[in-house]
């Protein structure tokens, strides 16, 4: 029976005491003098700063001449006890530029863009430069009236927009025509035709008029078993656009939008943002293509 008992208070002591000096330990170590408690700014010392090198002591002066006057007084000595003073040296730390989120290059080019020179840009181009008239494949209004592998740029956000044009001019979207186009503009010519197509309203809407089911549930829903989110997800339900980066489909043509997906899967078209288009892109069969282009375009 005694046994027992004290078999009972030594298991209960076990586990009252483990967790009691567990406990202790991380107190200590929280609120103790080890070191790996919290960094105190004035805890932070500058280093000392280096000792001057000695200087060779000056060859002793000549005797004075009789008509010469009395040598020069010694230089003030310093008090004895007193510390020379130390340069200012910055003491190490953090400033809020470390952690300020780089902006791109484009987002400047919209500074005080002028859309009404945009408009005059776009209806002339830059001959000179090589620079062809952008009515001459994306229509008066921002709306290519026949279609084709040209996207309708009425409705497309500034910011997109110049984002585009900026990659072209760069290299990083490669398509031979725009390439050149780019290349022959102004970064002011690019915010500004950024501005004015970014002012016109998008083409009518037929979105989910044709395409069929399997191109609703893509838009809406996806397809979980193929890690394929919806559609509407960044491009606004029905295509309508979702941000300034995000750009809409509806009322874009099936051909275009074919011939997006199709860069996206051979990586001829790669500025996408870390390569979710490319992956998504994969994941798509080709019927499933030809009814999301049907679907956002509409009937013609």
């Amino acid at each position: 029976m005694i046994e027992h008992r004290n078999g009972i208070l030594i298991a209960v002591a076990l586990m009252v005491g483990v967790p009691a000096i567990t406990l202790l330990a991380t107190l200590h170590q929280m609120f103790g003098t080890g070191g790996d408690g919290p960094i105190r700014a004035s805890a932070v010392q500058a280093p000392p700063a280096p000792a001057p090198a000695a200087k060779p002591a000056p060859p002793a002066p000549a005797a004075a001449s009789p008509a010469s006057p009395a040598a020069a007084a010694p230089a003030a000595a310093t008090p004895a006890g007193a510390a020379t003073p130390a340069a200012a040296v910055p003491v190490p730390g953090r400033s809020a530029q470390d952690f300020s989120a780089s902006r791109p290059a484009w987002e400047g080019y919209l500074q005080g863009a002028d859309p009404a020179l945009g408009k005059q840009l776009a209806a002339s181009g830059k001959p000179a430069a090589g620079v062809q008239a952008c009515v001459a494949c994306h229509g008066q209004a921002g709306i290519t009236p026949t279609g084709g592998i040209f996207p309708n740029l009425a409705g497309l956000t500034p910011e997109y927009i110049a984002k585009q044009l900026a990659d072209f001019r760069q290299g990083t979207r490669k398509q031979a025509l725009m390439n050149t186009v780019a290349q022959g503009l102004s970064e002011q010519e690019i915010g500004q035709l950024a501005a004015y197509y970014g002012s016109l309203a998008g083409p009518p809407l037929h979105v989910g008029e044709t395409g069929g089911e399997a191109a609703r549930k893509l838009d809406q829903i996806g397809d979980g078993a193929r890690a394929l989110p919806a559609c509407a997800n960044c491009h606004g339900l029905r295509g309508l656009g979702e941000g300034p980066l995000l750009p809409r489909l509806a009322g874009q043509s099936k051909e275009y939008f074919a011939d997006q997906i199709n860069a996206f899967r051979n990586g001829s078209r790669q500025n996408d943002d870390v390569g979710v288009m490319r992956a998504f892109a994969q994941r798509l069969t080709d019927s499933e293509v030809e009814a999301l282009g049907q679907y956002y375009a509409g009937p013609r």
